[in-house]
């Protein structure tokens, strides 16, 4: 299996070539996963725009894939590290020894956008919805809307793992599914393009879905690798709230968006990042209390404290005086 996951991460990104840069370079290659195309993501692309990562002597590649791929590939070392913490709090009730080390958001302002002849939650009853990936962040804020709603995930509705948001954003728009969570930017597109919200679940309960998690091995052998990971981030984090118009910049070249669009995103998601790097545990417990809930046959009950590891990050942010 690791032989497996190996070799399709270097089909997908050309790690040959790649390596062999790197190498010249002087770089030490770092391959980070992350589930979606979206503003969740964007300190790290801030960090890569201004070189971070490569100060720190890091070649980092950032590779997308659907959450259980992530899991997998975090598991097999075809991957680093990994941003959903949704996917390794899943991993982790799993048997997957690893720990989530930062935080990039503290809460996700995610929105339930629906097909416009749907009014109400009655509506979605016998309806199509989709996620990026089964037990991701996405399926997750799902099953929150729904059944604080009344909503039986269960049997009110059918739910399909499609894919990241522009994919079920293009299946919204074909009328292949009836609705989707999505978060800035994404939610404004399909806004602009006619459809409704039906509410979010960051009014129901905050979700740090996106932060830094690794395997606990990794912290062990490569302390001063992830120490530099975390350096970087933490100053796309600063960066990224210090110069609002570089990081408008970065988000409409990243993801094709027009100044407008990129410009209210990043107001809606300000506030939602964790710019110290920390998750506040209890809101994490909140998290994971849903995902006990459903847990499956053979998965374990945790807590934040079996999940988090801020050590390094303390000793990074010393460093940096923050």
């Amino acid at each position: 299996m690791k032989q497996l996951f190996g070799l399709l991460f270097i089909g997908l990104i050309g790690l040959h070539s790649i390596t062999a840069l790197a190498a010249q370079a002087g770089l030490e290659e770092v391959i980070m996963g992350y589930p979606s195309r979206a503003l969740t993501e964007l300190p790290t692309h801030v960090a890569l725009k201004n070189g971070f990562f490569r100060n720190e002597g890091l070649d980092v590649k950032l590779v997308q894939a659907r959450s259980n791929i992530l899991a997998a590939a975090l598991a097999s070392g075809s991957m680093g590290y990994i941003s959903s913490v949704t996917t390794t709090l899943g991993g982790i009730m799993g048997g997957l020894p690893a720990k989530i080390i930062a935080g990039v958001t503290k809460n996700n302002p995610d929105f339930l956008m629906v097909r416009p002849e749907i009014r109400s939650f009655a509506d979605l009853k016998g309806k199509k919805l989709a996620v990026s990936g089964f037990g991701g962040a996405s399926h997750q804020r799902m099953l929150i809307v729904l059944t604080k709603n009344g909503i039986n995930p269960s049997t009110d509705v059918t739910i399909l793992s499609v894919g990241d948001a522009r994919l079920r954003l293009e299946q919204l728009r074909a009328g292949s599914i009836d609705a989707t969570v999505l978060t800035p930017p994404n939610n404004f597109i399909a806004e602009r393009a006619g459809f409704r919200s039906l509410g979010s679940s960051s009014d129901l309960l905050p979700l740090p879905a996106i932060g830094v998690t690794t395997l606990e091995r990794r912290l062990k052998e490569k302390p001063e690798e992830v120490k530099k990971v975390l350096r970087a981030l933490l100053k796309g984090m600063r960066q990224m709230k210090e110069r609002r118009n570089e990081a408008v910049t970065v988000a409409m070249e990243w993801l094709g968006l027009d100044k407008e669009l990129a410009e209210r995103s990043y107001d809606v998601m300000l506030p939602n990042y964790a710019l110290d790097g920390r998750i506040d545990p209890a809101s994490l417990q909140g998290s994971i209390n849903q995902l006990n809930q459903h847990r499956g046959a053979g998965s374990k009950a945790i807590t934040s404290a079996d999940v988090l590891d801020f050590t390094l990050l303390e000793q990074v942010k010393k460093e940096l005086k923050q």
